[in-house]
């Protein structure tokens, strides 16, 4: 599902700048993608008034094995790898693909407690991805 200028016009903008009906303009949007299907409407709205979009190449990493987390993920389409670096073989090869995530998926909850990441993660063809920073993901999730 390609974004609408809108919807990302939206989401480019600071929380603090969106008005009710650019919140109701990204709801709109949110609720009927499948990374969003099983949210209660409440959150939902938080995820409307902190998240940013993202338009990614391929081959961007988001971020590293060993990393603190920094954002939460959803991804709205296309898809990414997830990385571990490769410790069965002489020399270490630099990365293994663990897995693929695709659309409707939602990554990086460590950001809730400060943990290290425990993967590499790189886009595996173009993304659009909403962004939720740490400091706003930990406000969401204590008020839900």
């Amino acid at each position: 599902m390609k974004m609408v200028a809108e919807w990302i016009t939206c989401l480019d903008k600071r929380p603090y700048e969106r008005t009710g009906e650019d919140l109701d303009i990204i709801y709109s949007r949110l609720k009927d993608i499948k990374a969003f299907e099983r949210f209660h409407p409440l959150l939902l709205q938080q995820i409307c008034y902190y998240g940013y979009y993202e338009d990614l190449d391929l081959g961007v990493t988001l971020y590293r094995q060993g990393d603190l987390g920094t954002n939460w993920y959803a991804i709205l389409s296309g898809s990414v790898d997830v990385n571990l670096p490769d410790t069965t073989s002489l020399p270490p090869k630099e990365n293994v693909s663990l897995c693929t995530l695709g659309v409707g998926t939602v990554f990086g909850e460590s950001v809730l407690n400060n943990t290290p990441r425990h993967a590499t993660i790189v886009t595996s063809e173009h993304c659009e991805l909403l962004r939720v920073e740490q400091k706003d993901f930990r406000t969401i999730w204590k008020r839900e």
